[in-house]
């Protein structure tokens, strides 16, 4: 079984087929020994494990969350009110870790601002362009490259485009990001579950491939290509 917070798998296709490519771009621009990866914790996250992390540098008074320590905060979003992009399934954002020769990984630094050159070689946003608290190992989707300029859509579009391959969906107009009651019992005919589970994606990524690979449903001119 694959880990979902490291396993490139997991990733949206616009940045599974572009992993190789920014980590490349990345280590190009490092010194040399220096190496590049995602990190333990670098691609999906549920909710309760980003809940986890927001909770880190906080205290619960009265009757809330609040940050009592900046040094140990991670993140601002909490997976349930507030979601990362990391939640999404699959994850539209990559956390980029850098490795010195030693092997030792690094925790901060300025070479940090390399993986900044891996995003913006093929169009992805970084988190060090942030405005106020900076993500440095962050990359992430822009919202006007996914379905409809819609995170939720297109999440639920990339599931239906392997339920469409595997033929649990038979009409085009089935791939419409809108994951009701029909495309959850196509996924329970592929997987035995109607949750969209890391487990669920990994039985279908196994059985059909990258998405970006897949062209049953490429003929249809409202979705949009891993460009």
């Amino acid at each position: 079984m694959a880990n979902h917070k490291s396993d490139p798998l997991f990733l949206h296709p616009i940045l599974h087929a572009r992993l190789a490519g920014i980590l490349a771009e990345v280590k190009s621009n490092l010194p040399t020994g220096w190496k590049t990866g995602t990190g333990s914790e670098g691609i999906h996250r549920t909710p309760a494990e980003q809940f986890a992390l927001f909770q880190k540098g906080r205290a619960f008074r009265n009757g809330s969350w609040v940050l009592v320590d900046k040094s140990k905060k991670v993140t601002g979003l909490d997976g349930y009110k507030k979601k990362s992009r990391h939640n999404y399934l699959p994850s539209t954002a990559v956390d980029i870790v850098l490795f010195k020769p030693t092997g030792e990984e690094l925790e901060a630094g300025p070479q940090e601002q390399k993986i900044g050159k891996g995003a913006a070689k093929y169009g992805l946003d970084w988190g060090g362009n942030w405005t106020g608290w900076q993500d440095l190992p962050h990359i992430e989707i822009p919202p006007s490259r996914v379905f409809k300029s819609s995170l939720d859509l297109d999440e639920g579009l990339q599931w239906q485009k392997y339920l469409f391959h595997g033929g649990a969906l038979s009409k085009p107009e089935d791939l419409d990001g809108i994951f009701g009651q029909h495309s959850k019992a196509a996924l329970q005919t592929l997987t035995g579950t109607t949750e969209r589970t890391p487990d669920a994606w990994e039985q279908l990524y196994t059985k059909y491939g990258p998405i970006e690979l897949l062209t049953t449903f490429q003929q249809y001119a409202w979705i949009p290509a891993v460009t």
